[in-house]
Formats: structure tokens, C-alpha cells, sequence
């Protein structure tokens, strides 16, 4: 007859806790070899049976500890670890003890983020809003530019807008920015074969198309990548936390022309366009600059999808 690996619960090894929202436990198995024969650890772990019942599903288990303890406490907790030891002099029985932890808030619910921190699997979405102050020489302007231009690449078009500057002296106002990072855990080194890869190329670029973080989109030109840091957090697991910056104003800065020859900004009366011909100023009026222009500090955009970040 041949030898199989026997994996059962222990009488009396299961444990359920549950304190302030929170659920853990534990449940614990014996192992042994159908003939009598002496067990190793290696030999335990390289059983599929075994696997299902004790790994995490990240790494080949199947659940299967927990859903011995039925559909309740299934859809309530992970099995993040276990503990495996030799409970005889000789290795004929060992002992696995599986532990759970909650994936659950308080409300006991299902939800998205349901793995722990480090853990293979995790994602997490976090989101940092503010005002930026920016100099500006006209307010109620045309974003986009809808003519003469485009995100990338403005030209020297005037802004419109109501003037607010004071003799060429901009003022400040704050622009809508979003700081967001978004961290994953991955199995295996990032760039390796079927892995996210390492976004060099990616810095400091627009989204190309509308794209989705969680439950937010962002327009096209909107969302701004600035980097990321990788760590290692365990062995063949990695933390990737990917920056990104949303500027409702399409990153794009305004600049007022400035004369050739004097490298001062052109300033006439308020009336003047960009077109006209100068106007003299009259007493007790304020002059205004004449020309404002859009420009990008961003100008290449990509396509985010190639990041390979997981976002839900």
C-alpha cells in the first residue's frame, strides 16, 4: 500500500475570537504517514494536500483551513500564517497550527481591502487633497487651451481671462491638487518576467487617456506620475508604492511675456489684447501685462495601464 501524507483537524484545536470589531483564531491539525512512516518538514510541505489546507492562497493553499470552519467565519477572516512543529522524538506526528485574521472592519462586512499589511495580495489607496498656491496673471481662463495649441505644447497664445495682475506684479491663488499613492505587495521581484515593471520611463508624465485609481477617474492630462519606491518586505515579497499628482489645471502654469530687449513684462492699459497696439496708461489707471501664455512643465504623457499597478 502506498504512503500518503494524512492531514485532520485536532480535537479540540480550534479557536475563535472576536474583540472590538475584530476577528482572529486559530485551528490547528495533526499529520502523519498512513504506514507509520517517519515524516520530515520538507516532505510535509511539499504535500499538495497540505498546501491546500495550511498555505495561504497567494502561495498555492486553497483556504482549505478555513473553510473547515464553515461559510460564516469564511467570508470574515485570511490565513495569513501558520506554525509548523514535530510533536514526538521520532517525527512520526507533527502539528500545524493555521491563524486567522480579520479582512473585515467593524461592521463585519466583506470588503475590498481585504489583506494585511506586507501581505501578498494588499493594496492600498490613499489620498492626500490641497490648495497649491500659484502665480497668476489672469483668472477665469479657458482650460484646456481651445485654440492655437495643446496640453503638451501651449505655443505662444494668449490666455484670456480677466486681468488681475498689478503692473505686471501676479497675484496667488490656489489650484485643486490631489497627491496619491497607491502600494501594492507583489510575489517576486518587480521587472522580472510576468512582474510590474521598473517605471523610469514613466516619471514625471501625464496620463494619456482617462484613468481610474480605485473608485476616482481622472481626466486625460489631469494625473501626473512622480515615482515610486519598491522594498522588500519579505523573502520574494515586495512592497511597490506608486506616486502620482492630480492637477485640476492640467499641470499647465501660466507666464507673461516679457520684452525682448528689456527682459521686463509687457504691460499696457487693461482694454489692450494681446493683438492690439499699445495703449498709453492714464493717471490713476493700472497697468496690466499684456500677454499670458500657458506652459507645460510636463510635456510627455504614457499610457498608466503599462505600469502594471493594480488598482482595485
Amino acid at each position: 500500500m502506498p504512503s500518503t501524507i494524512v492531514i485532520s483537524q485536532r480535537a479540540g484545536g480550534t479557536s475563535i475570537q472576536f474583540d472590538r470589531g475584530k476577528w482572529s483564531g486559530s485551528s490547528s491539525y495533526v499529520i502523519t504517514d498512513s504506514t507509520g512512516a517517519k515524516l520530515t518538514a520538507a516532505g510535509i510541505l511539499a504535500d499538495s494536500a497540505v498546501v491546500a489546507k495550511l498555505f495561504p492562497t497567494e502561495y498555492g493553499g486553497s483556504g482549505g483551513a478555513i473553510t473547515d470552519q464553515g461559510a460564516y467565519f469564511s467570508g470574515l477572516v485570511t490565513s495569513p500564517t501558520f506554525d509548523l512543529k514535530m510533536v514526538d522524538d521520532g517525527g512520526f506526528v507533527w502539528e500545524a497550527t493555521v491563524n486567522f485574521a480579520s479582512q473585515t472592519g467593524d461592521n463585519g462586512g466583506a470588503t475590498t481591502d481585504n489583506k494585511v499589511e506586507r501581505e501578498v495580495g494588499f493594496i492600498a489607496i490613499e489620498y492626500s487633497l490641497s490648495g497649491e498656491p500659484v502665480d497668476i496673471w489672469r483668472a477665469n481662463t479657458n482650460v484646456p487651451p481651445i485654440s492655437g495649441g495643446s496640453i503638451a505644447d501651449p505655443g505662444d497664445n494668449d490666455i484670456g481671462g480677466t486681468k488681475v495682475d498689478s503692473a505686471g506684479e501676479p497675484i496667488s491663488t490656489f489650484v485643486n491638487v490631489a497627491r496619491i499613492t497607491v502600494r501594492n505587495v507583489i510575489s517576486g521581484r518587480p521587472g522580472s518576467a510576468g512582474k510590474p515593471i521598473i517605471p523610469l520611463a514613466y516619471i514625471n508624465r501625464r496620463n494619456d487617456a482617462n484613468f481610474s485609481i480605485g473608485p476616482y477617474s481622472f481626466l486625460k492630462d489631469t494625473l501626473l506620475f512622480t515615482g515610486c519606491n519598491i522594498s522588500r518586505v519579505g523573502p520574494s515579497t515586495y512592497e511597490i508604492v506608486y506616486s502620482f499628482s492630480y492637477d485640476s489645471k492640467y499641470h499647465l502654469r501660466q507666464i507673461a511675456k516679457k520684452n525682448a530687449d528689456t527682459g521686463q513684462i509687457e504691460c499696457s492699459k487693461s482694454t489692450d489684447t494681446c493683438t492690439s497696439s499699445f495703449t498709453a496708461v492714464g493717471t490713476g489707471e493700472t497697468a496690466r501685462a499684456r500677454c499670458v501664455y500657458w506652459r507645460q512643465p510636463f510635456p510627455g504623457s504614457a499610457d498608466f495601464t503599462m505600469l502594471g499597478m493594480t488598482t482595485t
